[in-house]
């Protein structure tokens, strides 16, 4: 019996859930050694979500498609799983900064204070309040998690525009000659 081909939606689940959790783990080493903070580390979990789009994008083409994919469908299989693993990293923003570590919150106005008088040294106090006031607007757990997904969909369709360039392997056998 021949073994029916997964879509490229339950491809996109299987490894955005896989990138999902390889981004939670990273996220958690990253608060156990106290580097949470530290931009420069947090980038690397860019390479982390470039790694797991390519990774399941490639395994969906050499399993399922005969080693061709179209570009459209490297590009769909890329976005789905950056979404899914978006859809996981923010539902644990949300419980790292609600539940795990709930300074977390207090700790980013703090930084974001420190940046702005650092950045703008002539502004009043009064101002740079208003401008942190602004800021925990936009920082309660439930809107990192919103902006969160928000930035992960858009990145992910980004990052997915651009890896299907490099995935995508026509197949010859369907060019036709005039």
């Amino acid at each position: 019996m021949e073994e029916k081909q997964p879509s490229v939606l339950s491809n996109g689940l299987l490894y955005g859930a896989i990138t999902g959790i390889a981004l939670i783990l990273f996220s958690l080493i990253l608060f156990l050694t106290d580097l949470y903070l530290n931009k420069t580390m947090s980038w690397i979990s860019y390479l982390f979500l470039v790694g797991g789009m390519l990774y399941g994008t490639l395994e969906y083409r050499k399993k399922y498609t005969n080693g061709f994919i179209t570009y459209g469908k490297a590009f769909i299989s890329c976005f789905w799983i950056g979404l899914f693993a978006g859809i996981i990293g923010s539902l644990y923003m949300f419980v790292f900064a609600k539940y795990i570590h709930p300074g977390f919150v207090q700790e980013l106005l703090d930084q974001a204070r420190t940046n702005i008088m650092t950045t703008n040294p002539n502004m009043s106090d009064e101002q740079v309040e208003q401008a942190v006031s602004i800021s925990a607007k936009f920082l309660s757990p439930g809107m990192m998690a919103v902006w969160g997904l928000v930035a992960y969909a858009a990145i992910s369709a980004v990052i997915a525009l651009i890896l299907a360039i490099f995935i995508k392997k026509e197949d010859p056998s369907l060019k036709t000659t005039i």
